[in-house]
This record gives structure tokens, C-alpha cells and sequence, in this order.
């Protein structure tokens, strides 16, 4: 997921090579497609990401938002 802190996005879907149980918990949270996300915001060294979908926030480790495409 690339996009700006403070930036809405919208998730296109969740990636085909991402293992299972990730794919799953994704799609628990909240992020599928069609759905709105913003990154609120980032740790110092950019490893981790605050976001927020549905109106709550998650905070998330950066190889984990690399399954969500926005556009």
C-alpha cells in the first residue's frame, strides 16, 4: 500500500500471493475492496502504519499493508 500519510484511498483488493491466514484476518478487519483506508500515521523508522477503515484504527506492520492495492 502506498499512499500518503492523511491521503483516502480506496482498496482494490487483496493480493493473490499473500498466504491464507493473512488474506483472512484482512478481510476480518475490515479491508476489502471497494473500502476506504487512510494511513494516519507512520512510526519514526516506517516500519509500522497507524490506519484507519470503517471509522477505527489499526495499527499494522509495513510488510503486512504490502497485500492491500489501492488506487
Amino acid at each position: 500500500m502506498q499512499c500518503k500519510v492523511g491521503k483516502y484511498r480506496k482498496i482494490v483488493m487483496i493480493d493473490a500471493v499473500a498466504p491464507m491466514q493473512i488474506k483472512r484476518r484482512l478481510l476480518e478487519l475490515g479491508f476489502t475492496a471497494g473500502q476506504l483506508v487512510k494511513i494516519a500515521k507512520k512510526s519514526i523508522l516506517g516500519e509500522t502504519y497507524l490506519l484507519e477503515i470503517k471509522g477505527y484504527y489499526i495499527s499494522m506492520r509495513k510488510s503486512l499493508t504490502e497485500f492491500v492495492w489501492v488506487e
